[in-house]
């Protein structure tokens, strides 16, 4: 699956053998991968955004995440903003609901876990970034009417 857009080419693929289902096979469901609006550092020229990944268990086992900078942000550049770490959220929207980056978490069926990837850190004054600019990216779902306004200085509902 090739992902378009956020000023930037992204490839995002799950890959397991032609003759197995990845339910039947890895115990898992992906129930959502989507761009991540906002996810992007604001600059002149915005970072790039990062991606939501929601997987339901179907069956018992373990959920091993391994990845890194979890507590510090992508990088940004010349009076850009950086963006949000990634994050792994395990059982979100309950009571065990946690962040964690590198851990092997028990998992029943039913369970879920958020993967949300760091968008790219921007470049340069988001002050300076051309409005019609700001206006496509808002029309393309890349970034909210509110940070266009407070971030961007552009008015998209008026």
């Amino acid at each position: 699956m090739v992902i378009r857009g956020c000023g930037i080419r992204r490839r995002y693929a799950v890959t397991w053998r032609r003759d197995t289902s990845p339910p039947t096979r890895t115990g898992m469901f992906f129930e959502r991968v989507e761009i991540r609006t906002d996810s992007g550092g604001a600059g002149r020229f915005r970072g790039g955004c990062g991606l939501r990944r929601d997987i339901r268990f179907v069956s018992s086992g373990e959920f091993l995440s391994v990845i890194k900078k979890t507590r510090s942000a992508p990088w940004a550049l010349a009076g850009g903003l950086s963006p949000e770490p990634n994050q792994v959220v395990v059982f979100p929207g309950t009571d065990r609901e946690a962040r964690v980056s590198t851990r092997r978490t028990a998992v029943v069926a039913g369970d879920r876990v958020s993967l949300l990837t760091a968008g790219g850190g921007g470049h340069g004054d988001p002050g300076l970034r051309d409005p019609e600019a700001v206006r496509r990216d808002v029309a393309e779902g890349y970034v909210s009417a509110e940070a266009a306004r407070e971030v961007y200085g552009v008015d998209v509902d008026g």
